[in-house]
């Protein structure tokens, strides 16, 4: 049977026969979490049968870190856990978005595609991304990032 021990090891020297006590003490600071707001929705076609997919690429650039992500949706929300940020990461200095969103059958076939993108300086941006004009595939973005 294996015991473990744990031992706190203090040293103590004496210097002018007053006590000096050596130690390790360490503070951890909390990050401040900042406020934001995501949303990458796909909307269900209102031709029967046919669904919505899309796939996010996100680049967030701050003053302090950059920052990315993806994400993903079908026929609603997408359950992506998205980015969080600190106070300690300072000004959003850019925000970019791609997104590409699929139309497609009952089959789960391709019916048309498109490629959107957005940019932003403020760390605020809402658009939408359609797969097709006339046979939908509708997906909406939005980014909010406070200040």
């Amino acid at each position: 049977m294996r015991r473990l021990w744990t031992r706190r090891v203090v040293t103590a020297l004496c210097a002018l026969s007053t006590p000096l006590i050596l130690g390790n003490s360490s503070l951890a600071h909390a990050q401040v979490p900042r406020l934001a707001a995501f949303t990458l929705q796909c909307l269900v076609p209102t031709t029967p049968g046919m669904h919505t997919r899309a796939t996010l690429v996100g680049k967030f650039t701050l003053a302090q870190r950059t920052i990315w992500t993806v994400a993903s949706c079908q026929d609603g929300p997408s359950p992506a856990r998205w980015p969080e940020f600190q106070e300690s990461d300072g000004d959003v200095q850019a925000v970019d978005v791609s997104v590409t969103t699929v139309l497609e059958n009952a089959q789960y076939r391709t019916v048309a595609y498109n490629a959107c993108s957005s940019r932003s300086s403020n760390g605020y941006m809402t658009f939408r991304c359609l797969a097709d004009e006339q046979r939908g595939g509708e997906v909406n973005v939005l980014v909010s990032i406070a200040p």
